[in-house]
């Protein structure tokens, strides 16, 4: 995958104000976890998020590709990142809050498999803790688009992104076309990316299905909305 690499990954999303996406974050978890002091990031991506809560929690992640990881452990030193899948890992410790952000639940693509990830991540939650994910898109918003583009740089290389979305089923998938500008010439590359539209009703019942109440909240971080969960008593 061309977005393998993170110097790649963070050009083509430097759109993204991650910065002040914390700040909603850090509202959200003072509510929901007064006092709260660590975090655990699935699917962390390049730590891009973990680089400012890191200024105000001791924040570990996982995420299934090393070179995002190894791009983490720069922005966060003090943190523990492991490779892991996010239906099925165990990392022997909780935390006060569990996120799961930019939409990554997406990528679970079944709702078994959302099950299991909603379970996994709610075993790493104290029991005073809250988990946090941001959802893709429903089956009813999920509108296949017309190209759309974004840019970036990476010192003196230009990257350009063109993107086509469409839907088979339950799946929304994306195809996505690179152009990189090097000191040699133009790099072309392409990808394939499939995530699952899981209704409201899916998603309230994974969490349910692990004795979590919860609450979505219709705008979250970049209006893809926020599903805000804690342990039922």
């Amino acid at each position: 995958m061309f977005l393998e690499s993170p110097e790649l990954y963070d050009a083509i999303y430097h759109f993204k104000n991650y910065a002040h996406e914390c700040e909603i974050l850090r509202a959200v978890i003072a509510v929901a976890a007064p006092g709260a002091r660590t975090i655990l990031d699935v699917a962390c991506g390049t730590g891009e998020h973990d680089k400012f809560l890191k200024q105000h929690y001791a924040v570990d992640g996982i995420d299934l590709n090393e070179n995002y990881l190894r791009a983490a452990r720069v922005k966060n030193p003090d943190g523990r990142y492991t490779h892991a899948d996010m239906t099925d890992f165990d990392l022997a410790a909780t935390y006060d809050a569990v996120t799961c952000l930019f939409s990554a639940i997406g990528y679970v693509c079944t709702v078994e498999r959302l099950n299991r990830a909603v379970a996994c991540m709610a075993r790493h939650v104290k029991p005073s803790g809250v988990l946090i994910v941001e959802p893709w898109f429903t089956p009813d918003a999920w509108k296949p688009s017309h190209p759309f583009i974004h840019t970036g740089e990476i010192g003196p290389d230009k990257v350009c992104r063109m993107s086509l979305s469409g839907h088979e089923g339950n799946l929304s998938f994306i195809v996505m076309h690179y152009l990189r500008s090097t000191s040699s010439g133009i790099e072309h590359y392409s990808e394939r990316l499939e995530l699952g539209l899981f209704t409201r009703e899916e998603m309230t019942r994974a969490f349910d299905a692990v004795n979590m109440d919860v609450r979505y909240d219709t705008e979250g971080l970049m209006g893809r909305g926020l599903y805000i969960a804690r342990r039922r008593t």
